[in-house]
């Protein structure tokens, strides 16, 4: 089996995202090469800055652009991304490839991605998913109308793109319980040991 892993945020950055989906790769990438495989890809936006990427137990992509990552998408048989990726996730269901999106933050309910209501300073009460959109704009506003309206529009895509996903996942009851995305399932994050 080969298992396509697409994030934006990777080492040599720190931080959740970027430990969770070096621990999954990482065993993902030991558990199928007692298979004799070694299909375990991660493709990332982020830059190596140095990293020691030779050093890893799987294949790292860096800053590929649309025809490598249209290729990669095509030739695996899963797709997990780390967050709702707007570009792997179009390219993944017009391939039709199974893809999963495991969900970190509230890209798929926030036009923000924070569900931080700007002008209050504090936490969203849910203003996207109650239908309260003038408020989302009015969050938003310090970033243009233009900025603003885009947020907004992708808030509504990634949302539609999910639903066609197949499968969803979130950390905790809380944040399942947020997105109402279906085909959801919580898998809490494990802690780093002998994978």
């Amino acid at each position: 089996m080969k298992i396509l892993i697409y994030t934006h945020a990777f080492a040599p950055r720190v931080g959740g995202v970027e430990t969770h989906t070096m621990l999954l790769a990482q065993g993902l990438a030991k558990s199928l090469k007692q298979w004799g495989k070694e299909n375990v890809t991660v493709v990332t936006s982020a830059p190596a800055d140095g990293f020691d990427d030779p050093g890893l137990p799987f294949r790292l992509v860096r800053r590929p652009n649309l025809a490598t990552i249209w290729h990669l998408v095509g030739s695996t048989d899963l797709i997990h991304l780390a967050g709702p990726a707007l570009l792997p996730l179009i390219l993944g269901l017009l391939r039709r490839k199974p893809v999963v999106v495991e969900h970190h933050g509230f890209q798929a309910v926030c036009p923000n991605g924070q569900l931080f209501y700007e002008p209050l300073q504090v936490q969203c009460p849910g203003h996207f998913m109650a239908g309260r959109h003038r408020e989302c704009f009015h969050c938003n506003a310090s970033r243009g109308i233009a900025s603003s309206f885009k947020l907004w529009l992708l808030t509504f895509l990634r949302r539609w793109l999910c639903y066609r996903v197949s499968a969803n996942i979130a950390p905790t009851s809380w944040l399942a319980g947020l997105l109402q995305l279906p085909n959801t399932s919580v898998i809490h994050h494990g802690l780093a040991g002998n994978i």
